[in-house]
């Protein structure tokens, strides 16, 4: 009996042993299987969220990791359950990562979307405001905010913003142009307002034309929807700003010609010359002037008073251009007038060549007297005999023609330089002492007088 109960003790008791490893290797296998379990998930749902859209960046990162996971090995084979618990747990925190990569990066996208959404929202009522056209746009913000929520991943919400922001982009390009084409009808009307402005202070111009070509754009302009129809009502302010521009511009040139032509009058009076019926023509014009409403009329006045100075001007240069009054008896004789500004040629004591000239400034003025052409060149280089920062020096100059008559350098001489010749010319622009002559006289001069020829100064 007793042997029985101690075989019973030995079979329990190997049983027991027996048991230990079997427990041990189904813990392991459990352990095993869960942490595959867990790696295929991992896998699963990290290709998910790059499929989703995940950043690659944070991607690669968690990869990375995984492979560190993956690379955890144990050195006994007892201490395998606590290595396979160690990888579990990783597993579970790169999981737990990878969500929330993934959710912070959808939120984030949504907020893109939300602030899309919010700027084409406001450039929409902006648009719808001003009345542009949304022709080709979706006009229901709404389809988009409705189907934000519906989306999950940052791929949807990025291909949605996109959409958005095309169709944001059309809608600005067309606000753009819409505001250009506006700013630039709006400084037309101002501008065309101001000038019309402007020619109002003058009661009797004909300005209602323009008025009314104005209103009409204003009301046209208020129908626009687009920047396309724009250009034609621009067209038109600027049309009506050039006719009252013109307008004025006619006015005043009328009256600064009606100056001009009185200034020539009274020269002409001035100095005896024949005047005709030109000074009731001009204040007849002048009266017309003061009642003329439209730039025709006033670009008629301005032709006949240009004309009536045109005659004037004549007139002066016959009286400018009588001969210097001379006794020259026999042989060549050149008669200079200080006081006229007049050059005379006399052959034998007949008036040959009569020519207007300019003589020596008031510093610097043409002695009188009576002299003799002692050289002649063909050309000349005339040189400053005084220095420079002297307030007589002058830059070195050619001329064709040049005879002397007195010594010291005072010649009778073309002056490519000068336009100025006649009365007042020695006053204003005079010479540094010699005597200036246009060049065909000064050519005729020339060939005329050779040396020895008697020249008169007077006053």
């Amino acid at each position: 009996m007793r042997g029985l109960r101690r075989l019973v003790f030995v079979v329990v008791v190997g049983g027991l042993l027996a048991a230990i490893p079997l427990s041990a290797v189904a813990s392991e296998n459990l352990l095993a299987s869960s942490v595959r379990r867990a790696e295929v998930a991992f896998n699963q749902t990290l290709a998910d969220a790059v499929r989703g859209g995940l950043d690659s960046g944070a991607a690669d990162t968690l990869t990375w990791r995984y492979v560190q996971v993956q690379a955890i090995k144990t050195s006994s084979w007892w201490q395998l359950p606590l290595t396979e618990h160690r990888k579990l747990d990783a597993l579970g925190r790169l999981d737990s990562d990878l969500r929330a990569a993934y959710q912070k990066q959808i939120d984030e996208s949504r907020d893109a979307l939300d602030r899309q959404l919010h700027r084409w929202n406001t450039m929409l009522a902006e648009a719808q405001t001003a009345g542009v056209s949304l022709d080709g746009l979706d006009e229901e913000a709404a389809r988009f905010a409705q189907a934000g929520p519906a989306v999950a991943t940052p791929n949807q919400l990025l291909a949605l913003a996109s959409v958005v922001g095309q169709q944001y982009a059309v809608l600005n390009g067309k606000l753009a142009a819409y505001r250009t084409a506006l700013a630039q009808v709006d400084a037309a009307m101002q501008t065309a307002n101001g000038l019309l402005a402007t020619a109002g202070q003058y009661s009797q111009l004909s300005l209602s034309a323009f008025k009314d070509q104005l209103t009409i754009a204003s009301t046209a302009l208020a129908a626009v929807r687009s920047a396309d129809g724009i250009p034609p009502i621009l067209a038109q302010v600027q049309q009506a700003a050039v006719g009252v521009q013109g307008l004025l511009d006619a006015r005043s040139a009328a009256f600064n010609q009606l100056a001009d032509t009185r200034s020539t009058l009274a020269s002409a009076q001035s100095i005896g010359a024949a005047l005709g019926n030109h000074p009731g023509t001009i204040n007849v014009l002048a009266g017309q002037l003061s009642g003329a409403a439209d730039q025709a009329t006033f670009q008629s006045i301005t032709a006949q008073l240009y004309q009536e100075k045109q005659s004037l001007a004549s007139a002066i240069y016959l009286k400018e251009t009588v001969p210097v009054a001379y006794n020259a008896g026999v042989g060549k004789v050149i008669v200079i007038s200080l006081s006229r500004q007049v050059l005379t040629a006399y052959q034998d004591g007949n008036a040959i060549l009569t020519t207007l000239v300019a003589t020596g400034r008031p510093q610097l003025p043409t002695p009188p007297g009576v002299y003799h052409i002692f050289a002649r060149y063909s050309p000349y280089k005339f040189i400053s005999p005084w220095p420079y920062g002297s307030p007589w020096w002058y830059p070195s100059a050619w001329t064709s023609f040049a005879m002397e008559f007195i010594g010291g350098g005072y010649f009778i001489h073309d002056a490519p330089w000068r336009s100025w010749y006649g009365p007042g010319a020695n006053l204003y622009n005079g010479t540094h002492g010699c005597v200036n002559v246009p060049y065909s006289p000064m050519a005729t001069l020339w060939n005329w007088a050779p040396n020895g020829t008697t020249v008169v100064v007077q006053y």
